[in-house]
């Protein structure tokens, strides 16, 4: 059963992110400033119900050069993710970002099936 928020489907994103193994350390500077007071702001509104980022140290698609950063959030509903992506902090945070990007991210959404939380 899909876990619900106020009677609606709360939605599930994973996002593959390749940052150019060499701007790491500046994509993850900027991260903080650009993207943690959204997401405080977002969980504070339970618009968010989890956010995180993930420094991936291994996995089956790695490669030379590429540092992977695996972003997981549970929305509120699919609204609450489209108001984060036209939030204009976001934007102008993503437009900085895509430039340390040698490939597009991977990204999937969907309802959660099934979880388990200690």
């Amino acid at each position: 059963m899909p876990r619900k928020t106020k009677g609606v489907a709360a939605e599930t994103t994973a996002i593959v992110l390749r940052i150019a193994a060499d701007h790491a350390t500046d994509f993850e500077a900027m991260f903080e400033p650009g993207e943690i007071p959204i997401w405080e702001e977002f969980t504070r509104r339970g618009r968010f119900l989890e956010a995180r980022l993930v420094r991936a140290i291994g996995g089956s698609e790695q490669r030379g050069g590429i540092q992977d950063y695996l972003l997981h959030i549970v929305a509120a509903d699919h609204e609450a993710h489209e108001e984060h992506d036209r939030d204009p902090r976001f934007r102008a945070f993503l437009a900085k970002a895509e430039r340390l990007q040698p490939d597009p991210p991977q990204v999937w959404f969907g309802d959660t099936i099934f979880e388990r939380r200690s």
